[in-house]
């Protein structure tokens, strides 16, 4: 510990940018908590310049685990960007409800299209074949395949 004592706060930014940087190749939320102590030690030791190894190291590490547990806390309380409630990746979800006209069908499955975009589709259960040119209704979605219904 006696080669931390007497460095620059440089070293301890340059360790926030590089576990800032690798939170950014993992995407895991964890290594931004440690990289904001990394920066707030270097804070610290630019205000006390003094500060010897065991109580940056200890500093860090106190900072970390609290900015953690800080961190878990706001991201379950305001939620993840993209998280449960986004639906950016379930195209097919966000047609429930709209309708659509039927390209083709055949005994249960065929293609319909929407908003000029054509759609894998299956008939929901009990409902009459349709025509092609007709209209349906989407009333499910499962995967990239839409469960019709005729209007």
């Amino acid at each position: 510990m006696s080669a931390l004592q007497g460095i620059s706060p440089w070293w301890w930014v340059a360790l926030a940018i590089l576990l800032a940087a690798a939170e950014m190749v993992t995407i895991t939320t964890v290594l931004i908590w440690s990289s904001l102590a990394a920066f707030c030690t270097a804070l610290v030791l630019w205000a006390a310049p003094g500060m010897g190894g065991f109580e940056q190291v200890g500093l860090f590490g106190v900072l970390s685990i609290a900015f953690f547990f800080v961190g878990r806390w706001l991201v379950d309380r305001f939620g993840q960007p993209g998280g449960e409630s986004s639906r950016l990746n379930a195209r097919a979800e966000q047609l429930v409800g709209r309708e659509g006209d039927v390209l083709s069908f055949a005994h249960d499955e065929g293609k319909v299209m929407v908003d000029g975009v054509p759609w894998p589709a299956r008939l929901d259960y009990g409902a009459a074949v349709p025509a092609p040119g007709d209209r349906v209704k989407i009333v499910a979605a499962d995967g990239i395949t839409v469960r019709v219904r005729p209007v």
